[in-house]
């Protein structure tokens, strides 16, 4: 077996074994793009809803909070989690870990890192 044919083989089974974990890779590339920008977000929610009564800013902040970006997580999550799938198997590995340090070039500029 030559060398281009044994790192190729070896892509291939990074691959299959990352396309196993795929909806996990996924999930955590979401919730860290929630932790980057979910203040952001929150300050929107608080724009909008700053001039309501006590109470009803109180629960619609505790409902944005628990279903809001619960909701936001499962549908990005399965969204991305396709557009990676169709992926070719070589170009997987590759596309991950790029994602990831995209993810945290963002961080960067966002002051987080």
């Amino acid at each position: 077996m030559d060398i281009i044919g044994g790192i190729y083989d070896l892509i291939l089974q990074l691959s299959a074994w990352m396309k196993s974990y795929l909806n996990e890779i996924v999930l955590s590339l979401v919730a860290t793009l929630l932790v980057i920008y979910g203040n952001d977000i929150m300050n929107i929610v608080k724009q909008q809803i700053g001039s309501l009564k006590l109470f009803l800013r109180f629960t619609l902040f505790i409902v944005f909070c628990a279903f809001g970006f619960s909701f936001l997580t499962s549908v990005a999550s399965p969204f991305i989690g396709k557009w990676i799938a169709m992926a070719d198997p070589v170009f997987l590995p590759l596309i991950i870990v790029l994602l990831y340090y995209l993810v945290g070039y963002l961080a960067m500029r966002k002051g987080m890192l």
